[in-house]
């Protein structure tokens, strides 16, 4: 509608002027818009609040980069920057302290909308640590299910994270040495139910059209499991022993596939 009526050259009528400021203040991805649909005297106004100063700092693209050295101006723009603004300073906090990067985040993460909450989180893919687990671990139980699933994504590649634990036990418990056969091979048990536990650590109960639930959520575990458990499930066997060593039951393509996924995540 904001974009309609600034395309249209209105101007918002001067009762409105408040409760627009209000709502720019409060929504920083209808900022740009809603600033510009006050115009000049939306900006004279915002003058006379220090709750509107935000209004004061003209568009992002003329504003300055903020010195993400001095705290103050850091705070500052995290608490009154537009939504890219603020995506950018993350960003460049995040790669120059990763720890600050994650403090930064923490001080409004539960006042932030579900899709501002997965763009934040996908900024911790820079410097990703141990360090940022417990804030992860705490993200698995968001009200966003792609917030979920994007927490659940970064724990697995850490490999000494408790979900990469979980997820570990739960796919040995799946894939095993076949001791039926006088030669070493690999035996699979697809998993029968996705539990709420399991749900909870990023798998996705249902799977693609086409696809078998069974294997779906194998193919989860697996991809989620650090790659290093595989050798010492087989013996000590390095790696490119167990890859070749022959799957029962034609699980051959969707195991080798999952470790693919999980070489390339980790």
């Amino acid at each position: 509608w904001l974009a309609i009526a600034n395309r249209r050259g209105f101007r918002a009528p001067a009762a409105l002027l408040p409760p627009l400021l209000d709502a720019a203040r409060a929504r920083t991805d209808l900022r740009p818009q809603a600033l510009a649909f006050a115009g000049p005297r939306g900006r004279w106004l915002a003058g006379l609040n220090p709750d509107w100063k935000f209004a004061l700092r003209g568009s992002a693209s003329g504003a300055p980069q903020t010195d993400t050295t001095d705290p103050d101006a850091v705070a500052r723009m995290w608490e009154e920057g537009l939504f890219a603004e603020r995506v950018a300073l993350l960003d460049a906090v995040r790669a120059q302290d990763p720890p600050a990067g994650l403090a930064l985040l923490a001080t409004t993460w539960s006042a932030e909308r579900a899709e501002d909450r997965l763009m934040f989180l996908d900024s911790l893919r820079s410097g990703l640590g141990d360090a940022d687990e417990p804030f992860l671990e705490q993200a698995l139980s968001d009200r966003s299910r792609n917030v979920r699933a994007t927490a659940a994504e970064l724990l697995s590649a850490l490999p000494g994270s408790a979900l990469a634990g979980r997820m570990a036990a739960r796919a040995m418990s799946c894939v095993h040495p076949d001791r039926t056969g006088d030669v070493a091979a690999i035996a699979v048990e697809a998993p029968h139910e996705c539990d709420a536990g399991m749900q909870r650590d990023g798998v996705m109960a249902v799977p693609p059209t086409g696809r078998g639930e069974r294997s779906w959520w194998l193919g989860q575990l697996v991809e989620a499991t650090p790659l290093g458990v595989w050798e010492e499930r087989f013996g000590g066997r390095p790696a490119e022993e167990v890859v070749a060593l022959p799957v029962a039951d034609d699980w051959a393509d969707e195991l080798h596939t999952a470790w693919c996924r999980a070489a390339v995540r980790q």
